[in-house]
């Protein structure tokens, strides 16, 4: 089945410069619980063809992982999104179904589920408990951006919110969101600014940029904007925005041509909105690319101060972090109050992804990693910077490890 987002992505570089309803029980047939963690595997195709697959794994650490003879088969591109026990598969382009799974009381996974969408949802979030938020983000001239409010227990659409976000039409741009944050009965929508005639070029990118609404009520309440560096979030990835255990928000900037900025003008770096403010904090501005010597690609929050990010080293070709085996990314500890970041040891550069296939456990963090070789799972230590290669994927990738038995 073609990959119709490469394809796009393909004529964005030019310009610029049958699902299946097997029920799967793990790796373990006589596995007497629930299986440990439930993964999204992209199976390994020609150039421009993939099958994303859903199974259960007990084990990301021994052996190897693969799709062939189980898994629920995807159609098309997928994005994958987790809400507590709830994961969506979220179709692509010309494919506007929603998926949701669960597992059965025997651990295996089922289909809870779904419902129809008229255009891409390119965002997620997370709105409450029950609340999955999900935005239609159209490409081109200046249309609305329609959020949806979701209730993940009934897999329903309970409300659309029609919202511009940002748009200058003297200038033909409009507002591309990278991350729905709510904290404190607010929602923080970081964007970036991009041509309306669809074709992804960013000739603005010398500040950072948040619109601010009311939650739950959608309204819309200020801008919050800083020029210490370029705007937050980067395409196709969910957590522009991450939040610590005392409620302060982070926004990274990418300023990178590898994750599709055409201009830059500023390092890439990190600003802290406080708990309880709705303004940066004007003392606060950790500047990773002085720091680690790249930019960010993709920041997970793990905790106590820390996270982790994919960091871009070879910043040459537009577009570069999103071809999974184009080897030009590291891995870092950030710690986020004294700025400062330590390599991680053990992993090997490596390729980008979409969506957020890093899953957080007890200070560890579990990640697939592709190279130009092959494919595994990593573990990564934070508190001692270090990572020990796991199961080998026998495919492209993972698109996200998730542990459904947790709410």
């Amino acid at each position: 089945m073609k990959l119709n987002r490469e394809l796009l992505l393909l004529l964005i570089f030019v310009v610029s410069m049958g699902t299946g309803c097997d029920i799967i029980t793990g790796t373990d047939d006589n596995n007497d619980g629930p299986a440990n963690y439930t993964i999204a595997f992209t199976a390994q195709g020609s150039e421009n063809e993939s099958t994303d697959y859903i199974f259960n794994t007990e084990d990301l650490m021994e052996g190897s992982l693969s799709a062939e003879g189980i898994g629920i088969e995807q159609t098309g591109w997928r994005y994958m999104a987790a809400h507590h026990n709830t994961l969506f598969s979220i179709g692509y382009y010309d494919d506007n179904n929603a998926i949701a799974y669960e597992l059965d009381n025997e651990g295996n996974v089922v289909e809870k589920g779904r419902f129809v969408f008229e255009n891409t949802l390119d965002m997620v979030g997370k709105g409450d408990s029950e609340t999955m938020l999900a935005m239609e983000v159209p490409r081109v001239d200046f249309a609305d951006r329609v959020l949806h409010k979701v209730d993940v227990n009934a897999v329903s659409i309970k409300e659309k919110v029609n919202m511009r976000i940002w748009e200058n039409k003297k200038d033909s741009l409009v507002a591309w969101p990278t991350a729905l944050k709510v904290r404190n009965n607010k929602l923080f929508v970081p964007f970036y600014k991009i041509h309306a005639r669809g074709d992804f070029t960013t000739p603005k990118t010398d500040t950072a940029y948040v619109a601010v609404y009311s939650y739950p009520e959608i309204k819309f309440e200020k801008y919050i904007t800083d020029t210490r560096m370029g705007p937050i979030g980067v395409y196709g990835l969910f957590n522009g925005m991450v939040s610590d255990e005392s409620g302060n928000l982070y926004g990274y900037s990418s300023a990178s041509l590898a994750n599709g900025f055409t201009t830059q003008g500023k390092s890439s770096g990190i600003l802290r909105i406080n708990d309880g403010e709705t303004e940066f904090d004007s003392n606060y501005f950790f500047n990773v690319e002085a720091a680690t010597g790249g930019k960010i690609n993709f920041l997970e929050y793990v905790g106590n101060g820390k996270a982790l990010a994919n960091i871009v080293v070879d910043d040459s070709q537009l577009w570069g972090s999103y071809s999974a085996g184009n080897e030009i990314h590291k891995l870092v500890v950030l710690d986020l109050e004294n700025k400062t970041a330590t390599d991680v040891s053990g992993v090997p550069l490596h390729g980008g992804f979409y969506g957020s296939p890093w899953y957080v456990d007890d200070g560890n963090v579990y990640m697939s990693v592709t190279t130009a070789e092959s494919a595994h799972v990593y573990k990564v230590d934070i508190a001692s910077a270090t990572a020990t290669k796991g199961a080998e994927i026998l495919g492209k990738e993972l698109k996200g490890i998730y542990n459904l038995n947790k709410k």
